[in-house]
């Protein structure tokens, strides 16, 4: 080759390599500047809400395409704003400000809920709201003061930068390129296998671990992803259909009243061997005492939430139905649009009047949906008869008001008819946050660990709201024990509390609760405390010292929360009342515990696995509660 080929074919190339830089440059002059905006707001994010930010670097460095997946939402937003906005400095500043906040919540909830931000968070907007308004003035007044401030700064942003001139057609061009780039990634989102490829840093089955090792924006869209509930695998539809056919047979002569109560954040944390209530109120004491009596069964139930999520324990215990298996993170009322089949239709249909009770706002999970949806004749929300400044307490309705209620409808009812009530209450008055949420408050424990003054008093807030929902209890028990009536009360919580010091105490406090220890302790983080007690007129229905024997409950009494619905209707004589409930209680007496992979047997043992036989009997539950919300028509 001579030397002045070389030369002949640069000078042929390079008008062409100057025409692509020419191309390129406006691209690179914004992309680059925007990309390392990007990095740095990705970065902030995993430094807001990673505990552990040097072991996210390491899973970053070791899986970039983890970094990858992290960093490219940031960049198509700031893309897309900035193709909106042609202003650089504002697309930057607004998605900074709406990938923080992301950050924040997150971190606020992994602390408080022990769960991370999901998707579904959103479509409960005026539920966090109303939550947000309990929070101290001073905190909201900081958090108001630090939007309105941030707000003036895009603003100005807005305003005073110059807008770079786009033609049309390339500003159309950018703004369909990043939709479609948009499109195209989430392919990598939406895929599971993908998800589990990226190792986990501590327990791989903790949510909380799976953002802090995949990341917050990652792990957020794979979750947007991940809510419809898709049908199981081997459903069929018929085969739920021939079983749900079969006719109500309960004997009709047993039909006691039923107090059905979930009380707020309602748990036995007070029992606890670094705590003392001498020469206190043990805030347990009316339940301990309605425990003792020989006509009450008692124990624990295996929720499926912690520290939140109250309507999932509504839906497993009166649909019967387990949340854990729907597959999704939406809330399980989010699925109840129709007529559905759950406790209180079928307590109707025996003769029944169905009455709900909830002093909270009637839109709260769409209660006022999904209770009439259920079988509930009759629904009484806070709009309808409550006094926010005459009954409120901690910032709720107090369960004094609820259970004046509870005593107000029932003799109303028994005034005009004869038949037999079930009465079901959802509590609110011990709802966090519990920082200075009663006032302040004397001393009501002692202990003999050290903990700060900030601590105590959480301790104490709690102690007193649990107490009070206690002496509450203790009302209806005597109401009840002195009423003519066959009356049966049922009372379980809905949650372990969730505190703003996250777990501290559990640790603090030697508690057997660990979301990432042995299986025992990461069943305790989802355990509250249940009773059904009858009186001594519906003793002579049906009694269930003796029903509670066929029933087999198990000896450290920790049942899952869907089973707690079908094993009163046992207790009670009821079999027959519902295809679903008696499948439960047979599978109750076998696995009394279906916890996600967490299972326990009739003997107590905790195992992540279990045999192909048991397996398939929860695989018929999970399919039967796809057929209920789905399938089936009433």
């Amino acid at each position: 080759m001579s030397e002045q080929e070389p030369r002949n074919f640069l000078r042929r190339i390079l008008p062409e390599l100057k025409k692509l830089a020419k191309t390129l440059f406006p691209f690179l002059r914004t992309a680059l500047p925007l990309f390392f905006c990007a990095l740095a707001v990705t970065t902030l994010v995993c430094a807001i809400n990673a505990d552990h930010l040097y072991l996210l670097a390491e899973n970053f460095l070791q899986h970039p395409l983890l970094l990858a997946l992290n960093v490219l939402p940031v960049l198509l937003v700031m893309l897309l704003l900035y193709y909106i906005s042609r202003r650089m400095v504002f697309s930057i500043g607004l998605t900074a400000g709406l990938f923080a906040a992301m950050a924040i919540a997150d971190s606020i909830k992994s602390s408080m809920r022990q769960e991370p931000l999901l998707p579904t968070d959103l479509t409960l907007a005026k539920e966090a709201l109303a939550i947000l308004k309990t929070f101290p003035d001073f905190t909201l007044l900081v958090g108001a003061f630090g939007i309105i401030f941030f707000l003036l700064l895009l603003i100005l942003a807005l305003l005073l930068a110059k807008g770079r001139e786009f033609a049309p057609k390339a500003r159309l061009k950018g703004i369909g390129g990043v939709l479609l780039c948009a499109l195209l990634l989430n392919f990598c989102y939406a895929s599971q296998p993908l998800y589990d490829s990226f190792p986990t840093i501590g327990n791989p089955n903790f949510q909380v671990n799976q953002y802090a090792s995949r990341g917050l924006i990652y792990s957020f869209l794979h979750q947007a992803n991940a809510m419809q509930v898709k049908k199981p695998n081997g459903y069929i539809a018929d085969a739920f259909e021939a079983l749900e056919g079969q006719p109500i047979s309960v004997n009709t002569n047993k039909k006691p009243h039923i107090f059905m109560i979930m009380g707020e954040a309602f748990s036995d944390l007070s029992e606890n061997e670094h705590i003392s209530f001498e020469g206190y109120r043990d805030p347990l004491e009316q339940f301990k005492a309605i425990c003792a009596e020989e006509n009450a069964v008692s124990g624990h139930i295996a929720v499926p939430n912690y520290g939140g999520g109250t309507s999932n324990t509504e839906y497993d215990v009166l649909a019967a139905c387990p949340t854990r298996y729907l597959g999704s993170s939406l809330p399980s009322y989010n699925f109840i649009h129709r007529e559905f089949d759950a406790l209180p239709r079928r307590l109707r249909q025996i003769g029944y009047d169905t009455l709900a009770i909830h002093p909270g706002n009637a839109w709260f999970y769409n209660r006022q949906n999904v209770y009439p949806h259920m079988g509930f004749d009759d629904c009484y929300f806070l709009e309808d008869s409550f006094d926010l400044e005459k009954q409120g307490y901690g910032a709720y309705i107090s369960d004094e008001a609820a259970v004046d209620k509870i005593f107000q409808t029932f003799r109303q009812h028994i005034r005009k008819t004869n038949a037999p009530l079930f009465s079901f209450t959802v509590t609110i008055q011990n709802h966090g946050p519990y920082e200075k949420k009663y006032g302040s408050q004397p001393p009501n424990f002692s202990t003999d660990t050290a903990l700060t003054p900030e601590e105590t008093d959480l301790l104490r807030q709690y102690f007193h709201g649990v107490s009070k929902a206690d002496e509450q209890l203790g009302r209806l028990w005597r109401f009840a024990k002195d009423s003519p009536e066959p009356i049966v009360l049922v009372y379980f919580g809905d949650h372990l509390p969730g505190f703003s010091n996250g777990m501290d105490f559990f640790s603090l406090l030697d508690y057997p609760i660990d979301a990432e220890g042995s299986l025992e302790e990461q069943l305790a983080l989802y355990q509250t405390p249940f009773l059904i007690w009858q009186n001594d007129a519906a003793n002579e229905l049906c009694d269930i010292k003796q029903t509670a024997k066929a029933a087999e409950l198990p000896e450290n009494g920790i049942i899952s929360s869907y089973f707690l619905s079908p094993l009163l209707a046992e207790l009670l004589g009821m079999d027959g009342l519902s295809p679903l409930f008696d499948y439960s209680c047979q599978l109750r007496k076998k696995q009394p515990v279906c916890a996600g992979e967490i299972y326990v047997d009739e003997w107590g043992t905790y195992t992540n696995s279990i045999s192909e036989e048991r397996r398939e009997a929860v695989k018929i539950l999970r399919n039967w509660q796809y057929y209920k919300l789905f399938d089936q028509k009433l």
